[in-house]
């Protein structure tokens, strides 16, 4: 019961703490991007600890500052007042970085941690930065010349919330139903413990949120209501995938968990391992349905 209760208060700290970045001032990137900022350096330092395990403090440092500079050139290009040239100076510092890690790399021994290094950017940052492109097509899709905006802040609470929402249903159905001999497992050699059960839980409510979301106009208003609830399955699905890749990266490396900045629920590359495919699944919808419609 403890246990639960720890779990329960630190998620809800965490929910609370996210979703007031985002909604409590909409139209304004900076605390979103600050707290953000915080979260994808705490998951990229997890992965690396998790991948290249201690040492090789150059590299780890290189490739945060590296997630970094990604992060804040999509910002810069396409939130903060589309301030391309600030973009182009963070991409050829990135660049440098990426140039600097494979030469870096011919000094640390046998093992080739550049390839750590470099996925961390793909796995992690490029994910991060798809949430700010999510709000811009947002901004798109609701231009107005009235109250003009670069950013929209509710655009990537309700994928959050679609996405969270699918993990509670996940927890209850696959808790319920999902366990014991009754139960089907889903993949026990990555995951033992989830269940195709769990996935059904997830999908019912990521769609009934889906649709709940768009019935106050907070996701996709532009669009009928089945675009929504395509839109709740599409994230569900690619939800499920990317927490069961960061169950066969820890299988992999015999960890349990990530990290333990969150008690009850591990490190934030726990927490995030979701939307690591789910935020490109939900961008790529978003650019899909701008173009169809």
């Amino acid at each position: 019961m403890k246990e639960i209760m720890i779990r329960t208060i630190s998620g809800a700290v965490f929910t609370a703490l996210t979703l007031a970045s985002l909604i409590i001032v909409p139209h304004n990137p900076l605390p979103f991007l600050i707290l953000f900022s915080f979260f994808l350096v705490r998951t990229d330092y997890e992965y690396l600890r998790l991948t290249m395990g201690k040492g090789k403090a150059i590299l780890k440092i290189i490739s945060l500052i590296a997630a970094l500079l990604l992060f804040w050139a999509v910002a810069f290009a396409l939130c903060l007042d589309e301030n391309v040239s600030f973009s182009v100076v963070l991409l050829i510092g990135l660049l440098l970085l990426v140039i600097a890690v494979p030469v870096i790399d011919l000094f640390e021994g046998e093992k080739l941690y550049m390839s750590f290094s470099l996925s961390s950017l793909i796995y992690l940052a490029l994910p991060f930065s798809a949430l700010i492109a999510v709000s811009a097509i947002a901004v798109q899709m609701s231009y107005s010349e009235e109250g003009s905006y670069f950013f929209e802040g509710w655009a990537i609470a309700s994928l959050l919330i679609v996405m969270w929402m699918g993990d509670v249903g996940a927890y209850c159905i696959g808790t319920a139903f999902g366990q014991g001999e009754r139960g089907h497992k889903l993949m026990p050699s990555v995951s033992p413990k989830k269940s195709w059960e769990g996935v059904y839980g997830a999908i019912a409510l990521s769609i009934i949120t889906a649709l709940v979301l768009r019935a106050f106009n907070l996701l996709l208003p532009q669009f009928p209501y089945w675009v929504s609830a395509l839109f709740g399955l599409v994230v569900c699905i690619f939800s499920v995938l990317g927490d069961l890749v960061e169950s066969k990266i820890k299988r992999h490396f015999q960890k349990k968990d990530a990290g333990r900045i969150m008690p009850g629920h591990g490190g934030l590359l726990d927490r995030f391992d979701s939307g690591l495919l789910a935020w490109p699944a939900a961008f790529l919808f978003y650019l899909i349905a701008m173009f169809i419609y």
